[in-house]
């Protein structure tokens, strides 16, 4: 008589990759300590001990299910967990796995192999304990060099007040001289450099200029230098890409819909179509030479019911793609201003387009604005590791605080006044209506900005945080589908 079959259990857990827009993204994702309940009390200030959670859990001798487990069935045989502290996505666990699992609401010793891997994603926590999230040393430092104030388009909630000024070669040059500097005096290990505008490529000797300074500072600094160009991506010329590829420089391009949807949203100066335009390029320039920019998709009230052909659009040509939500700005029409349901019918519609073609590259970062499934206590690097340098040479918190820059007074003092200017990034973890929801690590309470102007606080819920909410499970759902896809597995 045949033996069944004993499946193993199986835990799929996914990397997760680098967004480009242009947001400042969290560094690194945070590490966990384990406070025990039980405390010595005396008069002394007892040393923090932050040790990383893999050398805390070895020393537990129980463990059991962490509380507030995302848990969703995608199949018969295949369940989605996220627990609160995964340090990033959700996994994919079989039922066997799933089984082990659930022994865990009884707390016990890790016995079995899949037992380490459950404490590995913060599945299981140890008995008596209380979770702590502190943030890692941030690693790069990321500068949004803001090269020119023009652009050849007209896009309505553009938030740069549009004239002909730009960054000069002299300022370009001092500026990645003061960055790398920075770096080198806080021990940052890595650079990254966002040229943007306007149009960055109006300025493209400029920015290859600057680009080769920062090249020869990396090396003499032994600083590792990550760089793109945020563009409309209606002007680049085959030398342009050619460059692009030489010098391994990444290209986010905007793609706010297909046709006249996109010309509405991003109309071309002096008339034509920019989608043309932008189509051009992507196909018969970037395609052949083997660049697939990041399309950046800004989702306002206009053009929401086409983000799905947009993805769709995208995904053919097997681009990355990041949806974003509109900021409001003083120089938009009131009539872009999100409406709740309507973004998050186009958004669900959006997603089935994924569903349909399913990325083998991770794509979960990019599905929800700035939710970030890397663990984080900050939404954005705002006054911790991020700065942007106007054309000027004067230094902002934020690119869309680019009116609110200051001449800092020293080069050695950049980071200091970044830290102490006007936007506060408080950890969601301090935020009064995020620090027990269960998502708190993935989008951090979203961008500051959006929060103060609709609270006039800046430790308060997001507005956007009912979309955040009905659309993580459906996003998390999407990246279960790619783990059970690429490793093998069918529903």
């Amino acid at each position: 008589m045949t033996r069944p079959r004993v499946l193993p259990p199986i835990v799929l857990t996914g990397q997760i990759t680098e967004r480009q827009d242009d947001c400042a993204c969290p560094d690194r994702a945070f590490v966990l300590s384990f406070d025990s309940k039980q405390e010595n009390e005396n008069d002394c200030a007892c040393a923090e001990n932050l040790t990383s959670v893999w050398s805390k859990q070895n020393q537990a001798n129980f463990f059991t299910c962490a509380k507030e487990t995302y848990t969703s069935s995608i199949s018969e045989n295949f369940w989605l967990v996220q627990s609160p502290y995964a340090p990033a996505g959700p996994s994919v666990l079989n039922q066997p796995a799933w089984d082990r699992w659930q022994e865990f609401q009884s707390p016990r010793a890790l016995s079995e192999p899949v037992d380490f891997t459950l404490a590995e994603q913060n599945l299981i926590l140890p008995v008596g304990t209380v979770p702590k999230a502190e943030n890692s040393a941030p690693e790069t430092l990321t500068a949004w060099l803001h090269v020119t104030n023009a652009c050849n388009l007209d896009c309505p909630y553009c938030y740069v007040r549009k004239s002909s000024a730009s960054m000069s070669l002299e300022t370009g040059l001092k500026t990645v001289e003061n960055i790398f500097g920075q770096a080198k005096e806080h021990g940052f290990r890595a650079v990254k450099l966002k040229y943007a505008g306007g149009e960055s490529t109006l300025q493209f000797r400029l920015v290859r200029s600057i680009h080769a300074r920062a090249q020869k500072l990396a090396y003499e600094t032994g600083i590792n230098l990550r760089s793109v160009i945020l563009s409309n991506g209606t002007r680049l010329r085959p030398v342009d890409a050619d460059w692009l590829v030489d010098n391994h420089i990444n290209l986010m391009i905007s793609l706010d819909g297909v046709g006249t949807q996109h010309d509405r949203m991003r109309p071309m100066r002096g008339g034509g179509s920019s989608f043309d335009a932008l189509a051009s390029v992507v196909d018969e320039i970037l395609l052949p030479r083997g660049i697939h920019p990041f399309a950046s998709i800004t989702i306002t009230r206009w053009n929401v019911d086409g983000v799905a052909s947009a993805v769709r659009w995208a995904l053919e040509r097997e681009l990355p793609v990041s949806l974003n939500f509109y900021r409001q700005t003083q120089l938009a029409p009131a009539d872009m201003i999100l409406e709740e349901d309507a973004i998050i019918q186009g958004m669900l519609t959006a997603y089935a387009v994924f569903e349909e073609f399913i990325p083998s590259r991770p794509f979960l970062n990019g599905l929800l604005d700035r939710v970030q499934m890397d663990a984080h206590l900050h939404t954005c690097g705002a006054g911790i590791s991020y700065m942007v340098v106007t054309h000027e040479g004067k230094l902002a918190q934020c690119q869309m605080h680019l009116e609110h820059s200051i001449a800092p007074t020293s080069p050695d003092n950049w980071l200091r006044v970044l830290g102490n200017g006007m936007i506060q990034n408080v950890s969601v973890d301090k935020k009064t209506e995020c620090s027990e929801c269960v998502y708190r690590y993935r989008c951090s309470g979203g961008c500051p900005l959006e929060t103060f102007r609709s609270t006039g606080r800046w430790d308060a819920r997001n507005p956007n945080c009912r979309i955040y909410k009905t659309l993580l499970p459906a996003a998390m759902r999407l990246e279960g589908l790619r783990l059970l896809k690429y490793s093998g597995y069918s529903l």
